[in-house]
């Protein structure tokens, strides 16, 4: 048997990874008064104890994720996220809302064409009010997954938005990587959004597609996704309205709502559903 010198047995930890120091910051003191994660989209409020506050749909720090079927209007609800975040005029289409939202918002969209995506980019817009400086879009379509991956974590991590992004989003996670059965590449794509969200202390919201006559997303990387995720939104078209319910969440979640998409092409959050407009109690929208 071929004794290893001590030096080699210590080398590939000593300089690497400075344990003592994990040991530090991931000590939980039971006595100590741990802030909750600031809060960066909100949807309503609740009560507790004679106080209202925001229920949250994501938080800084953390990712969440919208699923649903082909052509079910996960765009349309991404949009809704987006203008509800940045603020302005949102609040004629919905009562989303943005905390402390004097960041950038980065959005990815890795399946649509350049023209289509300057389409979703310019509804975000229309719906704000104003072309906001701070609202980035980019269109990924063109390039492989590895690619796509590796450039969201150049802008994340080394860019000039370094330590300065609210949101982000992407459309969709599946496409960064190359098999979304592949129980690795999920585990290593979630394990990035965990890692990205907590060093750029950000909020990280995704679309997943769900399989065909099924409620579960794509492979792997869906069931992966909704382990890890704060919040799970899933939609479900209704004749002309969107069905939006908080699937999970690790807070309070928010109560289900509808939206229709009008002849201007933009999503409004409506108060009535699709049974009312088939009985006749509510006019059909626009």
């Amino acid at each position: 048997m071929i004794e290893i010198p001590d030096i080699v047995k210590i080398q590939p930890i000593i300089g690497i990874i400075d344990y003592s120091k994990i040991k530090q910051e991931s000590f939980i003191n039971p006595n100590e008064t741990i802030q909750p994660q600031p809060i960066a989209l909100s949807l309503g409020e609740t009560e507790y104890k004679g106080n209202y506050y925001p229920i949250p749909i994501g938080s800084y720090g953390d990712f969440s994720c919208i699923v649903g079927a082909s052509k079910s209007r996960k765009t349309f609800m991404k949009s809704l996220i987006v203008a509800g975040y940045l603020g302005g005029n949102s609040s004629n289409y919905s009562d989303i809302t943005g905390h402390n939202n004097d960041k950038f918002v980065l959005e990815f969209d890795t399946e649509q064409s350049h023209y289509h995506t300057q389409r979703v980019t310019r509804r975000v817009i229309e719906m704000i009010g104003i072309n906001d400086e701070r609202y980035k879009s980019y269109s990924l379509r063109q390039y492989e997954p590895k690619i796509r991956f590796e450039f969201i974590e150049y802008m994340i991590m080394e860019s000039e938005f370094i330590n300065n992004i609210g949101l982000i989003s992407i459309d969709g996670f599946v496409d960064l990587i190359t098999d979304f059965n592949s129980l690795e590449q999920s585990t290593q794509l979630t394990e990035k959004l965990l890692q990205w969200t907590s060093k750029a202390n950000c909020h990280i919201t995704g679309i997943l597609h769900k399989n065909y006559g099924s409620s579960k997303p794509v492979g792997h990387v869906g069931s992966s996704i909704l382990k890890k995720a704060e919040t799970v939104i899933f939609i479900e078209k209704e004749n002309e309205l969107t069905k939006v319910n908080c699937e999970y969440s690790r807070n309070i979640p928010f109560d289900e709502f509808y939206f229709e998409v009008g002849n201007d092409w933009l999503p409004r959050v409506v108060k009535y559903t699709p049974k009312e407009i088939l009985n006749g109690t509510k006019n059909k929208p626009f």
